[in-house]
């Protein structure tokens, strides 16, 4: 037979706690009190939206950083060699990607900005997802503004090496070549200059000369580079001027709210000094002498 003494104690248990419950509750309709419950708030799905959007926006952001980062290094490593023309073909399809990953970002921040420019008309300037949007573009963009300033800061290093590098081969050839005119034939693309003319002037050996034309055909990819990506810093600059006003406005209102703690913790101080020195204003006392010294 079957023990079931625990199963009747626990059951027990159980009729006597709904008792209780159902006579607390019968009470309390009675006297007219209301239990206090937990007011749960649903997520706002405008909120949720942005906020995913904002996340892989800088997801992408990050990503750039990291290939730009990564470019740096690269180019660290090879341009203490530049030997092969294999190099610089990889290197182009690196920064086609790194353009196209700009290109998209910079499209993203500018539907951002739409979103923030729709948040003011809708829900109005001083809204909890307008300032959550105008503080989350803020940030991203000056990420990815200095992200794109380093990646130029790499190219234009890379250009000088190149350009100095030319320079180095022509003064070991015995051929003294002012720097403007140099400036004039990576710009222009004169290829005339470094082929087969060039060796009836000058003892330079077909190595040598094949060496400079690569540095050359590598300048010259570097300046197409250079001309994608001045589009983008114009778009850049023109962010920069109509969001400058944002972010100064951001500032003044985080500095503001920061005075305004500080004011508020005063405040709580001293209500609590005058509490602890006035005890008898808390004992609620309605004898006439203390309600006429209220």
């Amino acid at each position: 037979m079957k023990d079931r003494l625990q199963e009747l104690k626990q059951r027990t248990k159980e009729i006597e706690l709904y008792r209780d419950s159902h006579v607390l509750s019968s009470e309390t309709e009675e006297k007219g009190v209301f239990v206090q419950q937990a007011v749960i708030y649903e997520r706002e799905p405008v909120a949720e939206r942005h906020l995913h959007e904002i996340q892989k926006l800088q997801e992408n952001i990050n990503n750039l950083a990291d290939d730009v980062q990564r470019f740096g290094q690269q180019q660290k490593s090879l341009m203490a060699s530049m030997r092969r023309f294999s190099l610089l073909k990889r290197e182009s399809s690196i920064t086609k990607e790194i353009k196209a990953q700009a290109e998209h970002i910079n499209r993203g921040l500018g539907d951002l900005v739409k979103e923030v420019k729709k948040s003011e008309v809708e829900n109005g300037p001083s809204s909890v997802i307008t300032r959550i949007l105008k503080s989350q573009y803020a940030a991203m963009f000056r990420h990815f503004q200095q992200t794109m300033f380093i990646y130029n800061d790499t190219i234009a290093a890379k250009q000088e090496k190149c350009k100095a590098f030319i320079f180095r081969q022509l003064e070991v050839s015995g051929k003294e070549v002012p720097e403007e005119e140099v400036n004039d034939m990576l710009h222009q693309g004169k290829w005339e200059v470094f082929n087969e003319s060039l060796l009836t002037e000058i003892n330079i050996t077909k190595a040598q000369l094949s060496e400079i034309e690569q540095r050359h055909k590598e300048l010259v990819n570097l300046e197409n580079q250079v001309k994608d990506l001045r589009d983008l810093f114009i778009q850049i600059s023109l962010l920069v001027e109509e969001q400058g006003e944002s972010i100064n406005n951001i500032e003044m209102i985080v500095n503001s709210t920061k005075d305004y703690v500080n004011n508020t913790k005063e405040k709580f101080g001293l209500a609590v000094k005058y509490k602890k020195r006035n005890p008898c204003r808390i004992l609620c006392c309605w004898c006439c002498p203390c309600r006429g010294s209220k």
